[in-house]
């Protein structure tokens, strides 16, 4: 799996999480992850219903296993403003990493990802030093070293 600068949107200004997720799930259409950006949406949706990706520190980890996916894929995004989202420390939500999988990696790749991420956003030097970063190709770069996501 590739993780490049055009993975990675800054600044996005939304007033809510579901606003997020439409945004989230159009530029996967824009950037080739999805033919199908109301499916996508759906996906992401249904999986918030079953339970919140909202972890703590302000990060989110939305994912989507689904027929509206074409390929492996995660988009980070910073958000302009904090928005309400069910997280273990109740706070908002400024960062977020939304993992998208086809059926067909929806196996390993999908347990990979969410392992190498969620490894990573345990870390506090992970998530201080991503929130320092304003470049997009510098934190592309950074989000690659540190899920390994070449080897995904």
């Amino acid at each position: 799996m590739k993780f490049e600068k055009e993975d990675v949107l800054l600044n996005v200004n939304v007033a809510d999480k579901e606003s997020l997720l439409k945004k989230i799930s159009e530029y996967a259409e824009e950037i080739g992850f999805t033919n199908d950006p109301e499916g996508l949406l759906g996906s992401f949706k249904k999986r918030e219903e079953e339970y919140s990706t909202g972890l703590q520190d302000g990060f989110a980890i939305p994912h989507a296993k689904s027929e509206a996916v074409e390929r492996v894929g995660i988009i980070y995004v910073r958000l302009e403003k904090p928005i309400e989202w069910k997280t273990y420390d109740n706070k908002p939500v400024t960062d977020v990493f939304a993992l998208m999988v086809p059926p067909k990696n929806a196996g390993n790749t999908h347990l990979k990802m969410l392992a190498h991420l969620s490894t990573a956003l345990l870390e506090d030097d992970f998530k201080q030093n991503l929130k320092r970063l304003n470049d997009s190709q510098e934190i592309a770069k950074y989000i690659r070293k540190k899920i390994g996501a070449n080897k995904l």
